[in-house]
């Protein structure tokens, strides 16, 4: 969008630019933005245009089914076209070691199909705490960020059988034994011949 407005001295115009910047994932180059007049007059005006890395659009929470073994979550993604486009799918660097992504490339299919399904892994090597990953998945025009985090199994309280013995020791109630006078009734049976 373009418009232009008198300014003093006489004769000079200012023209003002509005700019619509929305890529898809982060960049960051240096553009010219050309200025021609209708008499000839030419100016070029170099600036930098710079986007962050968006928030992560989702969290993926896989629980553990237990030591060594995988779990695996799948996502369906399509192209934001109507033809496919190529992707590649990668954890940032500092995730886990315990998660993978498969297929790493392939093509993304065309918006308004079932998506190309693309699955990560988690087979954790020890329990006690939450692994985490970033996963990142990108076309060349657009980007795709998520938190991937593994968790231990559901951890439920062993349910076992109690037994009693079968035949319990019963004392009369207010009847005191007395061991010492029984221990040296056996003492005394012992010496005599």
């Amino acid at each position: 969008h373009c418009s232009t407005s008198a300014i003093l001295p006489p004769g000079l115009e200012l023209i003002t630019y509005t700019l619509v910047f929305a890529p898809g994932k982060p960049v960051k180059k240096t553009v010219n933005l050309t200025v021609c007049s209708s008499e000839g007059g030419k100016w070029v005006f170099p600036f930098t245009i710079h986007s962050l890395p968006a928030d992560p659009d989702d969290t993926i929470v896989i629980r553990a089914s237990g030591l060594h073994k995988d779990s695996v979550v799948g996502m369906r993604l399509n192209s934001l076209t109507n033809a496919g486009v190529p992707y590649e799918a990668f954890l940032e660097k500092g995730s886990d070691p315990d998660f993978r992504v498969y297929p790493a490339t392939g093509q993304l299919l065309p918006l308004g199909t079932e998506g190309t399904l693309i699955c990560v892994a988690y087979k954790p090597t020890l329990y006690g705490k939450i692994h985490n990953a970033k996963l990142v998945i990108q076309t060349p025009d657009n980007q795709w960020t998520y938190v991937v985090q593994g968790q231990s199994p559901a951890f439920s309280v062993p349910v076992g059988v109690t037994t009693t013995p079968q035949k319990v020791p019963q004392t009369s109630p207010g009847v005191k034994k007395n061991f010492i006078r029984q221990n040296m009734r056996v003492l005394a049976a012992q010496k005599t011949p």
